[in-house]
């Protein structure tokens, strides 16, 4: 087979099963890092919401560290907003509602919001593509 085929053949399964949902984080088509802000940025504040890879991440800190939450709903794709007043995500599409540490609460949601791995590079924070 030759290279250019078997790139080809590659890519078109890789996102044949992204149309499927049958893979969580298409790693395939993102970026595998990004920086999103500086540590000071968060520390300013009690909660920072940024993009990566065309979906919105929560930085917060919990018990003293840093935590970056996916705000995509874990049910059905929908993205969670983060209701300061109740101190919990919800997702508008079902009602599922996430308690600050991103575990479920209520609804269909089948389980906790995925956490990224970070690093910290010169006072920057950068995402990675993983989930922990």
């Amino acid at each position: 087979m030759k290279r250019s085929e078997f790139l080809k053949k590659s890519l078109a399964a890789g996102a044949g099963a992204c149309m499927l949902g049958s893979v969580e984080s298409c790693s395939i088509f993102d970026d595998p890092e990004m920086k999103v802000c500086a540590v000071a940025d968060i520390e300013a504040v009690p909660f920072l919401v940024s993009r990566f890879n065309r979906k919105q991440i929560f930085l917060t800190y919990l018990d003293g560290e840093l935590t970056i939450f996916s705000l995509i709903c874990r049910h059905k794709k929908c993205t969670v907003e983060w209701e300061e007043r109740d101190e919990e995500f919800v997702c508008p599409c079902h009602d599922g509602r996430y308690d600050r540490t991103g575990q479920v609460i209520d609804g269909p949601p089948p389980g906790p919001l995925h956490r990224y791995r970070y690093e910290i590079r010169n006072d920057e924070i950068w995402v990675l593509n993983e989930f922990l």
